[in-house]
């Protein structure tokens, strides 16, 4: 696109070289006859017509030249333009494809390091719960709780995901947003066991985020969530209701109903309201609560909660 762009400035420049080399031509021819007087003594009215009619014949031809000069100007001109637009367009399509490849990359590569620190931690639990078993004394002291630089990035992470939700993400956003998610499954890894709450608020959040560009990546960050919520909780039924939500929309209705059942296990009033409005036309659970024989079970649902409630 660069030779394209160079060729195009060359043709604007020679034609603009071209009509001001002919508009001096034609100022000097126009000179030469507006020299020749009208009024000499010798001429009769008839040589005065011609040579009127002359002129105004040259004129006549100067303008109908002008016009093509102006319009080889603007159609290099605008042959300037468009190849400066095109070349603009791709060299922003080609960094913005470049800038996707590799977020996705650095996506896999997280994933790919969340499943070693997981693998790790697992390691660490077996080997701690080993060497107790067996009455090593190396561990006795007590196990210190969270330090407060976990809770503040936590904290941190949490607040950023709030102000991300349902907007447009920038390129420095997803690179943050993918700086966030390496620190999550770092603290995840090292202090899990102390941080399960906060960490698994902080999943949902991740998943929530995720639900619209990355179903799979948000059903993985629900699962996650869900192994961290302590029940019984509001957040752990929170987890099990966004997860009937997930399910439902895949048309996995078995599965939708059993998460269901696990959320209303204890009455929460808050996931009552949000229920009484995604069972409604155009709702989350809309599909689930109107198919056989689902529909049955949505309704004893409710049924149990206001005999609750009652």
């Amino acid at each position: 696109m660069a030779v394209l762009r160079k060729v195009a400035l060359g043709l604007v420049l020679a034609a603009l070289a071209a009509i001001l080399l002919l508009a001096a031509l034609e100022l000097w021819n126009y000179r030469q006859w507006a020299s020749l007087p009208l009024r000499e003594p010798g001429l009769n009215e008839d040589n005065r017509a011609l040579i009127l009619q002359d002129r105004m014949d040259l004129l006549t031809k100067r303008v109908g030249d002008m016009e093509l000069l102006v319009l080889i100007l603007l159609g290099t001109s605008s042959v300037y333009a468009i190849v400066i637009v095109m070349s603009s367009y791709l060299s922003a399509t080609s960094f913005a494809r470049q800038a996707n490849q590799t977020i996705s990359h650095m996506q896999d590569q997280i994933g790919l390091a969340m499943g070693d620190l997981r693998e790790l931690q697992e390691r660490t639990e077996q080997t701690v719960e080993g060497r107790l078993a067996v009455g090593v004394t190396g561990f006795s002291q007590p196990v210190p709780t969270a330090p407060t630089d976990y809770d503040r990035q936590i904290a941190g992470i949490s607040a950023r995901l709030q102000v991300w939700s349902g907007a447009q993400l920038s390129e420095e956003s997803k690179l943050d947003l993918l700086r966030d998610e390496s620190t999550a499954a770092r603290l995840d890894a090292v202090a899990g066991a102390e941080l399960s709450a906060p960490l698994a608020a902080l999943y949902l959040d991740f998943s929530r985020l995720y639900a619209g560009p990355d179903p799979a990546r948000s059903r993985f960050y629900l699962e996650r969530a869900q192994r961290l919520a302590p029940p019984p909780s509001p957040l752990a039924s929170e987890i099990h209701y966004e997860l009937a939500c997930r399910f439902a929309s895949s048309h996995e209705f078995t599965r939708a109903i059993t998460e269901l059942a696990a959320a209303f296990q204890h009455q929460f009033r808050s996931l009552e309201e949000r229920l009484a409005g995604d069972i409604e036309e155009g709702g989350q659970l809309y599909e689930l609560a109107s198919t056989p024989p689902f529909d049955k079970a949505v309704n004893d649902l409710l049924l149990t909660m206001s005999i609750g409630i009652g």
